[in-house]
C-alpha cells in the first residue's frame, strides 16, 4: 500500500508500507517494512520492520528492532534500541530512560535520566543526564554530562573525551585507544551553562520584546487568573497533545504542540526570569535598556535555579513562578474581552 494514516487502540502493520506511514494509538507493533518516513505516537511502541527514511516517534515505551535508514528522533519515557537495530543516520532521542544496544552510523545525542549505551557509534557522541553507563564503541569524539559515569570493560573511545560529573575522577581504566580525556571542571560547567542561558534569553528579548513588556499589565489586574491560565497550560496541554495524536489530521499539529510544551518546560524559569525583568522595569520610573534587561533576566534566571536547590519547597515554587508566567504571557496573546451594548 502507499501513504498509510491510521489511528486505532492497537495496530499492527503486517504489510509493506511504500510511502509514509502515520500512525497513533495505545498500542503500535510495525512487523513489515516502511519506504519512507514514519510518524508515530502511542503508548507501547515497537518497530520491527525496516523503515527507510527517518523515524519521528513520541511515546510512553518505545522499542526500535530494525534498520533504519536515515535518522531518528525519539520522545519517550523508556526507549531501547536492540542490538540487531542499525540506524544510518543520527539517533537523537528525550527520554526518561533509555538502552542503546545497537549500531548508529551517525551521531548520538541522547538527554535521558538514565543512559546505557552498551552499542557501536561511528559518529560525534553528545550524552547528557542522570546516571550513565558505558559499555560500548564510539568512534566520534565524546561530549558527556552526567552526575554519574560508569565505565565498563568492554568500552573503547577512539578520539578525545570531554566529560563532567559530580565527581571530578572518573576510571576511564582500558577503554582510551590513543586519546586523550578532559575534565570540564564545575566552573567551565556553570560558565557554558549561563552562556547558554544569556544567549536564550537574548533571542527572546529580541524576538518578543512586545509580549514581555505587555505581559506584566495581566499581573498588575489579576495574579490569580495568571496563575490559573498558567496551570491550565502546564496540566491541560499534555491532553490536548494526545487529543491531536487521536485525530489523523491533527497528528503533524500534535507534534509542534509537543516541541511547543518540551520548550516550555526545559527554559520556563528563564521565560520567568524575562517575565519579571520586564515585570520591574514597568514598575520603575526609569527604563531599563534592552541589554540592561537581559544582564537583570539572566541575574533573576541564576536566583531561580539556585531556589532550586531547596529541597521540595525550590521545586514548588519554580512550578508557580512558571505557571504565573506562562499565565500572563497567554492572557497577553488572548484577545481581550469586548463590550456589547444594546440601545432602545
Amino acid at each position: 500500500m502507499d501513504c498509510l494514516y491510521i489511528v486505532g487502540e492497537t495496530i499492527d502493520i503486517n504489510v509493506p508500507v511504500f510511502g509514509d506511514l502515520v500512525a497513533a494509538g495505545s498500542t503500535i507493533t510495525i512487523n513489515d517494512s516502511i519506504n519512507q518516513d514514519l510518524l508515530v505516537a502511542g503508548g507501547n511502541i515497537t518497530i520491527k520492520g525496516y523503515v527507510a527514511d527517518d523515524i519521528r516517534a513520541a511515546g510512553g515505551n518505545i522499542t526500535i528492532d530494525s534498520e533504519v535508514g536515515d535518522d531518528v528522533i525519539i520522545f519517550g519515557g523508556k526507549v531501547i534500541i536492540t542490538k540487531n537495530s542499525i540506524i544510518h543516520g543520527d539517533l537523537i532521542s528525550f527520554s526518561g530512560n533509555i538502552e542503546m544496544n545497537g549500531e548508529i552510523k551517525g551521531k548520538l545525542k541522547v538527554y535521558a535520566g538514565q543512559l546505557q549505551i552498551n552499542g557501536k557509534t561511528d559518529g560525534e557522541a553528545i550524552l547528557k543526564g542522570g546516571d550513565l553507563k558505558l559499555d560500548g564503541e564510539i568512534r566520534g569524539k565524546s561530549k558527556i554530562a552526567a552526575k554519574n559515569i560508569e565505565i565498563e570493560e568492554k568500552v573503547k573511545f577512539y578520539q578525545d573525551v570531554q566529560y563532567w560529573s559530580e565527581s571530578s575522577i572518573v576510571d576511564f581504566k582500558n577503554s582510551l585507544k590513543n586519546v586523550k580525556t578532559k575534565y570540564s571542571g564545575t566552573l567551565i560547567f556553570l560558565t557554558i551553562c549561563i552562556l547558554s542561558a544569556f544567549l536564550i534569553i537574548l533571542f527572546l528579548n529580541l524576538m518578543f520584546r512586545g509580549l514581555f513588556s505587555r505581559a506584566p499589565v495581566q499581573l498588575d489586574e489579576s495574579i490569580s487568573r495568571s496563575l490559573g491560565i498558567g496551570f491550565l497550560y502546564l496540566i491541560g496541554l499534555p491532553f490536548v497533545i494526545l487529543l491531536t495524536f487521536i485525530i489523523i489530521i491533527g497528528i503533524p499539529i500534535g507534534f509542534l504542540l509537543l516541541l511547543l510544551y518540551l520548550f516550555s518546560l526545559s527554559f520556563g524559569l528563564l521565560i520567568a526570569a524575562l517575565l519579571l525583568t520586564h515585570y520591574l522595569n514597568n514598575r520603575k520610573s526609569v527604563s531599563w535598556n534592552f541589554w540592561s534587561i537581559v544582564i537583570i533576566a539572566l541575574l533573576i534566571s541564576i536566583t531561580l535555579h539556585l531556589l532550586l536547590l531547596i529541597p521540595k519547597l525550590g521545586f514548588l515554587f519554580s512550578i508557580l513562578i512558571v505557571a504565573l508566567s506562562y499565565g500572563a504571557l497567554i492572557s497577553t496573546i488572548l484577545p481581550g474581552k469586548s463590550t456589547i451594548q444594546f440601545n432602545n
